[in-house]
């Protein structure tokens, strides 16, 4: 919810200060599912500090919000709408009332919406682990760790460890599952190395990262083909191309055939 109406807010603090509850109409989408445009809040003073999953109203950069607090850096709360993927931080001075109780039109709904409010709170909470490592800022980060991890797995002499790979799970050698399962997050990785207009056309970066991520592929097997402790195997590499492509049909798939770069 946002709205700049000082007059009217400034109304609605004075009754807060004063310890009494008020009553807003939501307007915005930002607190979707939990809540809708059109219902009618009741807010309280807030009496202790608010709770991580609390809806509270607060001052943000001179406009009043109704957002949900995700977390608590020292005197800081971070809040979120339920909606939304930016987020706001506000002191403790900033944190007006507390969200009490729900009306919806045709009644009261009271543990209904504290139900969906829960449940609104696990969706953020899964909502931001994604944005947080699957992001683009997620995405640099691991990106390094995640290509030397797959050199490892490649190229270090894992044969004199003893470990059973020539055994098989579901009918399939489990050496293959792990050199498919490997190469699935590969594309997700090399994503942001591409602009979205390449030389290809409107689609044609697209195709660029998915055959980097089978040159890679084809690169870390082949170079076990040069290492004395190693060696080279046609089915090792189509389970990386077979794992590289799933894992670009996957991201197309989620996205409805569109790339996207998740901002925090």
């Amino acid at each position: 919810m946002i709205a700049e109406n000082s007059i009217f807010f400034a109304a609605v603090e004075e009754q807060l200060r004063e310890g009494r509850r008020v009553k807003l109409t939501l307007k915005g989408i930002s607190m979707l599912t939990s809540l809708r445009e059109g219902d009618t809040l009741t807010l309280a003073p807030v009496a202790e500090a608010p709770n991580v999953g609390d809806v509270v109203l607060f001052r943000c950069e001179g406009k009043h919000l109704l957002h949900r607090v995700v977390a608590v850096d020292g005197d800081r709360y971070i809040l979120q709408g339920d909606n939304c993927y930016s987020k706001e931080t506000a002191s403790r001075e900033d944190v007006l009332a507390v969200l009490v109780e729900v009306e919806r039109l045709g009644g009261t709904d009271g543990k209904a919406w504290q139900c969906a409010s829960r449940r609104a709170l696990r969706r953020k909470r899964r909502k931001n682990w994604v944005a947080r490592w699957l992001g683009r800022r997620g995405r640099k980060q691991l990106r390094p760790w995640y290509f030397a991890g797959l050199a490892f797995l490649m190229w270090a002499p894992l044969n004199g460890l003893g470990i059973p790979l020539d055994n098989y799970i579901l009918g399939l050698r489990a050496d293959h599952l792990l050199h498919a399962s490997v190469f699935l997050p590969c594309t997700l990785f090399l994503m942001d190395l591409f602009g979205k207009k390449g030389s290809g056309g409107a689609h044609g970066w697209k195709w660029a990262v998915w055959l980097t991520a089978v040159a890679a592929g084809l690169l870390t097997e082949g170079g076990q083909w040069l290492l004395p402790y190693r060696g080279f195997d046609v089915n090792d590499l189509v389970a990386n191309f077979l794992g590289v492509s799933l894992g670009w049909v996957a991201i197309l798939w989620a996205k409805h055939g569109k790339w996207t770069n998740i901002k925090q």
